[in-house]
């Protein structure tokens, strides 16, 4: 086993014998075993599956219901030994799989910190050491001496979870514990894997959400019915993964609102761009094969054929032209994400949507930048910074020269976006409360106080001007019937060099 490699599995398969008849007493079991009548069904639950993965790698398992994603943990962990083929690690292992499990409903919350320690192998003096971070991480100060089967099942989770991650292993292995417990836990969670990851620690993650495996994971591994469908990078893995749903067999019974049908500037390939049943705009739809908005679509169409001069063409065909490009981006999920990770000079922000743009008006940020950047894609966040022209100048701060910086904004059609013009009233957005100060003013101005030449490109006209929302006469109205009336807007993308 090669020294930078952490978990080698080879040819490794799962059997499972599978009662034929229902036997309904122990009599009846040793009478059928001696006259033989005892019979059993096979089922596969891993078949000759083989990958390496190495340290410090984050490495996804997706797959359907059923396709042996967890039962693979399980042998990685040492769990459950194959039936056949061979599985060998490299260092201390962390299984987060089937959070609660020996735990005692009897004992307090206390106690089962103490024994679920035990069963992890932690002596009684480390736990007593840990014992404050594990319960100030769990957040449950108040309830550590209630017996834990009074606990919900998040209470519970966030208990073995703070014990499982109290010291940094080799190799965590994670099983949908973020599918555990509240959205707040399960940031704080997302949060503790990430520190884990930039430690260098080796993660092994099988998750239902393709967002989530999309903004963790290096490679991806997809099993389906107990075999290995696809191994490789995570946008083209979880690209394909997902457009099982667009396949006969498995789409499932609804009528998409279909925004439009055209080639995607992500991933390549001509889809439909689709809205769930009854959205009332257009302006979001997204990929059926990738899942990016269609206003990431038209930015990326406007960066390749006015910057890079390609037409018709996509990011996924020009793959090679980003290898060697710095790239940073204010968004951390979805497809433009999700393809920049397979490249090792990519940068993203973390937090949530209000977080990042807390951060952009922060100075320290700037400061921990890394180096000056070839591309730079701010997505929808200057709609929601109190200065929007300092973290323009900041940015550009970042870029090389001749570096592009493509930003998409909701634009009003000419109409006044100074949105807290009425003090009493708060306009929110994905969390951030919009504070734009863009006014009237010129945009390609702003850009070039900011050091940057500024052109405006329209990709989908969604709305005539007539259409769009008149904020100073109508804002009342707008919040008292739809909080996300301003929604309404045509596609922009502006693209600014740094010249």
């Amino acid at each position: 086993m090669k020294e930078d490699v952490a978990i080698e599995v080879s040819d490794v398969s799962m059997h499972f014998n599978m009662a034929s008849e229902r036997v309904e007493s122990l009599k009846e079991y040793f009478v059928k075993a001696v006259k033989r009548e005892l019979f059993f069904n096979d089922f596969i639950a891993v078949d000759h599956v083989s990958f390496t993965i190495k340290k410090g790698e984050v490495f996804g398992i997706v797959g359907t219901n059923g396709s042996g994603k967890s039962t693979m943990l399980k042998m990685i962990s040492g769990i459950m030994e194959p039936t056949s083929g061979t599985i060998r690690t490299n260092g201390t292992i962390a299984p987060l799989i089937e959070l609660g499990a020996g735990f005692d409903g009897e004992l307090t919350a206390r106690e089962n910190i103490f024994l679920n320690g035990a069963i992890l192998g932690y002596e009684k003096e480390f736990i007593e050491e840990q014992l404050f971070s594990i319960v100030d991480f769990a957040e449950l100060w108040d309830f550590l001496d209630m017996p834990i089967k009074n606990y919900s099942s998040g209470m519970v989770a966030r208990i073995a979870f703070a014990i499982a991650t109290v010291v940094k292993p080799d190799i965590l292995i994670v099983d949908e514990i973020l599918a555990v417990g509240d959205f707040l836990f399960q940031q704080k969670c997302e949060k503790r894997i990430k520190d884990l990851m930039a430690e260098g620690v080796t993660v092994v993650i099988v998750s239902h959400s393709i967002d989530q495996i999309e903004s963790l994971c290096d490679r991806v591994l997809w099993l389906e019915k107990s075999k290995m469908k696809m191994i490789g990078n995570t946008f083209d893995v979880c690209n394909a993964y997902r457009n099982l749903q667009n396949q006969k067999e498995h789409q499932v019974e609804k009528e998409y609102q279909i925004v439009a049908h055209e080639k995607c500037s992500v991933c390549g390939e001509t889809v439909d761009f689709r809205n769930e049943p009854g959205m009332t705009y257009m302006t979001e739809a997204f990929c059926a094969h990738c899942g990016a908005t269609i206003r990431v679509s038209d930015m990326m169409k406007t960066y390749l054929s006015h910057v890079m001069k390609i037409e018709d063409s996509s990011l996924s065909q020009q793959r090679g032209k980003f290898e060697q490009m710095k790239v940073f981006l204010t968004s951390n999920r979805g497809a433009l994400p999700a393809f920049f990770s397979q490249f090792r000079m990519f940068t993203c922000m973390d937090g949530s949507f209000a977080e990042r743009c807390g951060k952009l008006g922060q100075e320290e940020f700037y400061a921990g930048l890394d180096g000056a950047y070839d591309l730079m894609c701010v997505e929808e966040l200057l709609i929601c910074v109190p200065h929007a022209e300092w973290v323009l100048q900041k940015l550009a701060g970042h870029l090389k020269e001749n570096g592009v910086m493509l930003v998409t904004l909701h634009l009003y059609e000419g109409e006044k976006t100074e949105l807290d013009k009425k003090t009493k009233n708060r306009l929110f957005w994905n969390g951030a409360q919009i504070v734009n100060k863009w006014g009237e003013a010129d945009i390609t101005d702003i850009f070039a106080r900011a050091g940057l030449k500024a052109e405006k490109y329209q990709g989908h006209q969604w709305y005539e001007k007539e259409e769009m929302i008149k904020f100073d006469t109508q804002y009342d109205k707008i919040v008292s019937t739809h909080p996300f009336y301003f929604y309404k807007f045509n596609t922009w993308t502006i693209v600014a060099t740094k010249s």
